[in-house]
């Protein structure tokens, strides 16, 4: 089955969800500065570490992960400095109280990771079942979803799939 997912690479993908996750906080919570936690989640596709590194550091910061612990000296976060371990804790509501962020953070992680360690399938199901689910989420808050024609078009043979590296200027609403 064709979908609109379907010239996207791997970070292109990833670029729509955190897409999503940027229009979703800037409805659910415009008084909260977002620049950090987007940053990390660019990384994920802007940076030249292999996108594994990238979102291993990112998922860290995914609520469920990210309040296992109390504070900062008792989490595992080798990856993040305390400043911006204290600015996330302000920023970013517990998985129970904000279940649709949670998921919409956790399918960021899902579709960067899937194939880690493996070969990308050309047009591949598995990932496309995470978009849908985001698209889902922001058609029940009833909020627009990003404009998926911004997001570079790959081939498949691209990087073997994973695609070249996004940059976040021209796709982001939160960096600036």
């Amino acid at each position: 089955m064709t979908t609109k997912y379907d010239n996207l690479s791997i970070r292109g993908r990833v670029a729509y969800l955190i897409m999503c996750f940027e229009r979703y906080v800037t409805q659910k919570y415009p008084d909260r500065d977002m620049t950090l936690p987007a940053e990390f989640m660019w990384n994920v596709v802007n940076d030249s570490n292999y996108i594994d590194v990238s979102a291993y550091r990112y998922m860290d910061i995914i609520p469920e992960f990210f309040y296992e612990t109390d504070s900062y000296e008792t989490a595992d976060m080798e990856d993040m400095t305390k400043e911006e371990y204290d600015i996330l804790a302000t920023l970013l509501p517990h998985a129970e109280d904000d279940p649709d962020l949670n998921t919409i953070m956790n399918r960021i992680y899902d579709v960067a990771m899937e194939y880690a360690y493996t070969i990308v399938k050309l047009n591949e199901p598995e990932t496309k079942r995470y978009l849908q689910e985001v698209d889902e989420i922001l058609a029940k808050n009833k909020i627009e979803p990003p404009d998926i024609n911004l997001i570079p078009k790959y081939e498949w043979d691209d990087s073997h799939g994973w695609g070249d590296f996004i940059d976040s200027k021209p796709l982001s609403i939160i960096l600036k």
